[in-house]
């Protein structure tokens, strides 16, 4: 590593970790508190907890001021330097803006991957305890058994599987009737006082009766009684009658196991594919985030700490309406989800771009 470039990155370390603690302190306040406190004495919960809440929340937060920090730290920096004439020594000894850019390109690149590590390992852990803890006193007097769940499967737009269960505690259900149809005949029908879903997929069932229907005459029916019986159903329990997870809380992995079990019970997953494809374009939009605070911090302007908020305020509000945008043509099925949900990356890094070349030129 060259001595410009160890320079840049010491540079950009300082302004950055400062606007990771101004805006997770801003953030924290203005979502996380606000909402906690007036939960909290609503359902006395007790302050170290809720303390504990607070510091499973901060990893969301976090992961929010993150793309905010690096976009202040570019533009207050290449500001400074602009300003203090340091850009223009440097160039005038033969180093060019690209060159200067191979640092931040790499800066960009790190604090996106471990964005993309925040969004897949620490957020989803640290959102469900929390809202697991939420959920214990808010829920305090109610029972953890779902009653009557209706599930069913889908093949070529008509419905192959239709399953009820009665109770279901966990991964054990009680009064269990599944019917099976093809070509939208009844061809099976299962009937189990219980039945448990066993790991590495399938759902076992004891004590029951199945009939199984001809398909050329259902006049004729095959009656099987059985103390055990297992079915390859690759829905997880897991999924029927819990709470709905949030994306916050969700991994890539169950986004798309989720979106899964939804195209299979037949309903539309786009929100959630959307969901899964901007967790991509969110971590990695601290690395288009740094080529455009870079070619901010560039133009001639005089440069200080407060303009570097406000310009990153401003531009961080662009791309909250970019993402809006996306978000709705992608749900309208306008444009393919991926493209929607890196919508306003595909933008501002355009724009970055011609930016920096139009700086490059001068």
């Amino acid at each position: 590593m060259k001595l410009i470039d160890r320079y840049l990155i010491k540079e950009l370390l300082t302004p950055f970790l400062s606007g990771i603690l101004a805006f997770t302190i801003i953030l924290l306040g203005s979502t996380v508190l606000f909402d906690l406190i007036g939960t909290a004495v609503k359902y006395n919960i007790p302050f170290m907890t809720v303390l504990f809440i607070i510091i499973l929340k901060l990893p969301y937060v976090i992961g929010i001021a993150i793309p905010m920090s690096i976009l202040f730290a570019t533009i207050t920096v290449f500001g400074r330097l602009a300003n203090d004439l340091e850009i223009l020594a440097l160039r005038s000894t033969g180093i060019s803006i690209a060159r200067l850019l191979i640092p931040v390109f790499f800066v960009g690149l790190f604090i996106s991957l471990t964005s993309l590590w925040f969004s897949e390992v620490l957020i989803p852990t640290s959102s469900t305890t929390a809202k697991n803890l939420l959920l214990n006193y808010k829920n305090t007097n109610k029972p953890n058994i779902q009653s009557n769940i209706n599930v069913t499967e889908y093949k070529n737009n008509l419905p192959y599987r239709i399953i009820n269960i009665a109770e279901k505690n966990g991964l054990e259900f009680k009064n269990i009737t599944i019917a099976e149809y093809e070509k939208g005949n009844l061809e099976r029908l299962i009937r189990s006082k219980t039945g448990q879903w066993i790991d590495g997929g399938g759902w076992v069932f004891f004590n029951g009766i199945m009939h199984i229907f001809q398909t050329d005459n259902h006049s004729k029916i095959s009656v099987i009684k059985f103390k055990k019986e297992f079915i390859n159903i690759n829905i997880n329990p897991i999924n029927l009658g819990n709470r709905k997870k949030s994306t916050e809380e969700m991994n890539q992995k169950e986004l798309k196991e989720k979106i899964d079990f939804l195209s299979k019970t037949g309903k539309d997953p786009i929100k959630l594919i959307m969901d899964l494809h901007m967790k991509n374009a969110i971590a990695f939009s601290s690395l288009i985030y740094c080529f455009l605070g870079a070619a901010m911090g560039l133009k001639p302007h005089r440069s200080s700490s407060a303009m570097g908020i406000g310009l990153s305020l401003i531009i961080i509000f662009a791309y909250i309406i970019l993402m809006a945008i996306g978000s709705g043509l992608g749900l309208s099925k306008t444009l393919p989800p991926i493209i929607a949900a890196w919508f306003p990356n595909i933008i501002i890094g355009t724009a970055s771009i011609i930016l920096v070349k139009k700086l490059a030129s001068n």
